[in-house]
C-alpha cells in the first residue's frame, strides 16, 4: 500500500465512538451474548456474561470490607478520548515509520523475522505455558493473567477479589475484554492493521515457526487473515498496565514489565514479530495517555484506582506501599526496569540518527503525576527525557512530523517511574544523580 493510499484510507475512516454497551446491561438487567452461547443453555449464558460483562455480576460482601459500587449510568457515555488525539482519531501517526522500515530497511525486517523465530523455537515449557495464558486473556480475565505483577500476596488478593466480583469499576474499565470502557475502537489497532496489512510470521515462514497449541488456544493459528502490525494483544496489555501503573505507582515498574512480558509472549507463540510488539507498546501507551489526559475519563479511572487500592489494603491489612515492600515481588524494581528496557527494542539494530533530539509526547508527562505529584508538567517531561531510550532504534520516527508529535518508542516509563528525582534551587532537577 503506497503512502498516498494509506493516507486516503485514514481519511475514509469514520470517526465513530465505541458504543457504551454496558449501559443496556446495567439499566435493563440484560446482556447481549453470542448466539452460540444462548443456544448452549444457561450455563454458557452465565459464562458469557462473566467473560464479557463481569462488572455486572453480584459481589460477595464481607463484614468490615469496602462496599463495591459500580460506576454510575452517566459514566458509560461519550468520552473525548474515545478518539485518539492524533490525525484521523486513531494511532497511525504513532507508528507510521513502520512503512519506511518495510520499504527501505530489509535488514531490519530480516532481523525482526529471525528474532521471532529464535524466541519461538527456544522457549522452554514454562515460558510457553505463560504465553498460552496471556494469549487466552484478550477477551476477558486480563487482570487475572497479569495479577502476578502485583507480587505473591497482593496478586493472590487481587485474584480473589476478581473472583468475588468486588472490583466493578476496575473490571468495567480494564477487565471486560474488548468491551473494557477504558479501551475502545481507536485504541484497538484494528484500523492500523488494515492500513499496514503485514502478514504474520507463521504465515511468512511456516516451516520456521513452532505452533504452541493448547492452553485454550487451539484456534490461535487461524489468524492468517489478520494482519500482524501492530500487535493488538501487546497494545491491550500495554494500555492496561500503563493505566494501572499510574493508579498504583508503588507497583509501576513491575506492572509495566509484566505488560512487556505479555508482548514478548506474542513472539513466543510465533504470531508477532518484535516490531509488532514495539508498535503495540507505543500505541497502547499513547492511548493510555489520551485516556489519562481526558478529565472525564481520569475521574472514573481515579475511582477505579481508589476501589482497587482500598480492596488490596483491606485484604492485606496495611497500606499498599507497606504491603508492596513486604511482599515477594514479580520482579525487583531493578530487574523490572532492565527487562522492560531490553524489550523496548528486542535487540534490533539502530537505523536512525543516534544523536537525534528527543520530543517528549505532549500527553506523556501527565502519566507521572501520581509518582511525582510535586513536579510540574515540564519537570516531569525532563524526567522522561532523562530516562528515555537512546535515539535511532526502529520506530523512533525522526521525520519532521515524527519529531513534532514526539517519540513513544523512546519513552521508558518503567525507568521514569523508578527514577530518583531531586529538586534543587530554582529550576535545578537531578534524575538518578545527574542534572536533567
Amino acid at each position: 500500500m503506497s503512502p498516498s493510499t494509506r493516507q486516503n484510507t485514514i481519511r475514509r475512516i469514520p470517526l465513530i465512538a465505541v458504543s457504551p454497551v454496558l449501559t443496556v446491561a446495567l439499566v435493563a438487567g440484560t446482556v447481549t451474548v453470542p448466539a452460540h452461547a444462548q443456544a448452549a443453555g444457561s450455563s454458557a449464558l452465565t459464562e458469557a456474561v462473566g467473560e464479557y460483562l463481569p462488572a455486572i455480576l453480584p459481589a460477595v460482601q464481607h463484614h468490615g470490607a469496602p462496599v463495591p459500587e459500580p460506576l454510575s449510568l452517566s459514566d458509560y457515555g461519550w468520552y473525548i478520548s474515545d478518539l485518539s488525539s492524533y490525525d484521523g482519531g486513531i494511532y497511525y501517526d504513532v507508528v507510521s515509520s513502520f512503512s519506511d522500515l518495510r520499504d527501505n530497511h530489509p535488514e531490519v525486517m530480516k532481523d525482526s523475522l529471525d528474532t521471532v523465530v529464535d524466541v519461538n523455537n527456544s522457549a522452554d515449557p514454562e515460558t510457553v505455558r505463560r504465553a498460552q495464558v496471556d494469549a487466552a486473556a484478550d477477551d476477558g480475565n486480563l487482570l487475572t493473567a497479569l495479577s502476578d505483577a502485583f507480587g505473591s500476596t497482593l496478586g493472590e488478593a487481587l485474584r480473589t477479589s476478581l473472583q468475588e466480583h468486588r472490583l466493578p469499576k476496575t473490571r468495567t474499565l480494564m477487565d471486560s475484554g474488548y468491551l473494557s470502557r477504558a479501551g475502545g475502537l481507536a485504541s484497538s489497532t484494528l484500523i492500523e492493521k488494515e492500513i499496514f496489512n503485514y502478514d504474520r510470521p507463521f504465515v511468512v515462514a511456516p516451516d520456521r515457526i513452532t505452533k504452541h497449541t493448547g492452553g485454550g488456544n487451539e484456534g490461535l493459528y487461524d489468524l492468517s487473515g489478520s494482519a500482524a502490525f501492530p500487535s493488538g494483544h501487546t497494545n491491550q496489555a500495554s494500555w492496561t498496565t500503563t493505566l494501572l501503573a499510574v493508579l498504583l505507582p508503588e507497583l509501576a515498574p513491575q506492572l509495566l514489565a509484566r505488560g512487556a512480558e505479555a508482548g514478548y509472549n506474542r513472539m513466543v507463540m510465533g504470531v508477532h514479530y518484535p516490531l509488532d510488539v514495539v508498535g503495540g507498546r507505543m500505541t497502547g501507551q499513547a492511548a493510555a495517555a489520551d485516556r489519562w489526559n481526558d478529565p472525564k475519563m481520569r475521574t472514573v479511572l481515579t475511582q477505579a484506582g481508589q476501589e482497587l487500592r482500598a480492596e488490596l489494603e483491606w485484604r492485606t491489612g496495611m497500606p499498599l506501599a507497606e504491603a508492596v515492600a513486604t511482599d515477594t515481588p514479580y520482579r525487583s524494581t531493578g530487574v523490572a526496569v532492565g527487562e522492560y528496557t531490553s524489550r523496548m527494542t528486542h535487540g534490533l539494530r539502530r537505523v536512525g540518527d543516534p544523536e537525534a533530539p528527543l520530543t517528549v509526547p505532549q500527553g506523556a508527562p501527565e502519566l507521572l503525576v501520581t509518582a511525582f505529584p510535586d513536579l510540574s508538567w515540564g519537570q516531569r517531561a525532563r524526567v522522561l527525557a532523562a530516562t528515555a531510550l537512546p535515539a535511532g532504534y526502529p520506530l523512533d520516527d525522526q521525520s519532521p512530523k515524527g519529531r513534532a508529535v514526539g517519540s513513544w518508542q523512546r519513552m521508558n516509563l518503567a525507568a521514569a517511574f523508578a527514577a530518583d528525582v531531586e529538586v534543587g534551587q530554582g529550576a535545578a532537577l537531578m534524575v538518578n544523580g545527574r542534572p536533567a
